[in-house]
């Protein structure tokens, strides 16, 4: 368990309420005064003075000799910086190539930072010299409610990928993880499987339990009953290998499986499944079909059928939301879902439906 001491002070609070002031000022305006700000927010003027040295430094506010603050909210550095997690190595090229293509469109920089967990990222932010963040979270771990109130407070907009958080002014783009799980059972009902199975391949957070919510939900909708494989993996735990021991310690106790299709929930577990049943002398599709869900790709010779959210409109989306930040334009949503779609590889075959 990642354990979090990130604390959230006054000026943490005041610069988040700051810089949601400021998008109600247009470009040039002068802005509320350090006294204003202290009556109207009961707030010392060292918080204010903090506050407002964030929000020149990232561009958000510009100081005047005498005049006082001005709302500029224009790019500073021109660099949008991804916090990404260390362990997405197999397809950090690709998400940096994309990001390059779709930063420099809008007129940016971009780089790409590891962090080691979500506390220590949000911790960063405050360090990073840029004008917006794309902040990709652990899956295996929740966004606390402390850190984001950090990432809410800071003065650039942070834009949160593959972790839907709805709170109101909140800025994320996320697949729609209820609906990812629908479309997987709806794929192995329309392929004729009415005997089905779920693998919860990764402790149980919020993202977690929408996918299975969603698959639970549509399968019992059609009358069909699902088998649920629970190995009850906790954050921290190597949940492919957690997944394989368990999947396999399964398959010795219910040689032949009671179900035709299986869910796993994400894609590396689904890996070391296909591995525990290959071992158990079982062939997939042959014995049983199995869809996952997953951005990763695949290895030579494995095309796992899977429900996929597609990266280039992720970023695509996430960078856009940045630059319609700095254009100051009225009204332009602060969150995007994306679609999710089939890819359909060689993992689910059709066994046509029951008479």
């Amino acid at each position: 368990m990642v354990q979090n001491n990130i604390r959230f002070n006054r000026a943490d609070q005041l610069t988040q309420h700051l810089t949601a002031r400021c998008l109600q000022f247009r470009a040039g305006e002068k802005f509320l005064s350090v006294r204003q700000i202290m009556d109207e927010f009961n707030v010392s003027q060292i918080t204010v003075k903090q506050a407002m040295e964030r929000l020149c430094e990232t561009g958000v506010l510009e100081a005047q000799e005498r005049r006082g603050y001005f709302v500029r909210r224009e790019p500073r550095y021109r660099k949008i910086v991804c916090l990404t997690p260390s362990d997405i190595a197999d397809y950090s090229e690709e998400l940096s190539s994309l990001l390059k293509e779709e930063a420099e469109k809008a007129g940016f920089e971009s780089s790409l930072v590891d962090m080691p967990d979500n506390a220590s990222g949000v911790a960063m932010l405050p360090e990073l010299k840029a004008d917006a963040v794309l902040f990709i979270p652990y899956a295996h771990e929740e966004i606390t409610s402390e850190q984001l109130n950090r990432i809410m407070a800071q003065p650039m907009p942070v834009i949160i990928i593959y972790g839907t958080v709805s709170v109101g002014g909140c800025r994320y783009v996320d697949g729609d993880n209820e609906f990812s799980g629908v479309l997987a059972a709806t794929y192995l009902l329309m392929n004729g499987h009415r005997k089905l199975g779920i693998l919860v391949s990764e402790p149980e957070v919020t993202v977690i339990r929408q996918r299975l919510d969603g698959f639970l939900k549509c399968a019992r909708a059609c009358g069909v009953e699902v088998e649920v494989l629970h190995p009850h993996i906790e954050i921290g735990e190597p949940s492919p290998l957690r997944s394989y021991e368990f999947f396999k310690q399964y398959l010795s106790e219910h040689p032949k499986p009671g179900f035709t299709g299986l869910f796993v929930v994400s894609m590396f577990p689904a890996r070391e499944v296909i591995r525990a049943a290959n071992e158990c002398g079982l062939e997939i599709p042959r014995d049983f079909s199995l869809i996952s869900l997953g951005r990763a790709g695949h290895k030579a010779g494995e095309d796992i059928t899977r429900i996929n959210t597609r990266r280039d409109l992720v970023v695509s989306y996430a960078v856009r939301l940045v630059k319609e930040y700095f254009e100051h334009k009225e009204n332009a949503p602060i969150f995007h879902i994306v679609p999710a779609e089939i890819h359909q590889g060689n993992t689910v075959r059709n066994i046509g439906f029951p008479q």
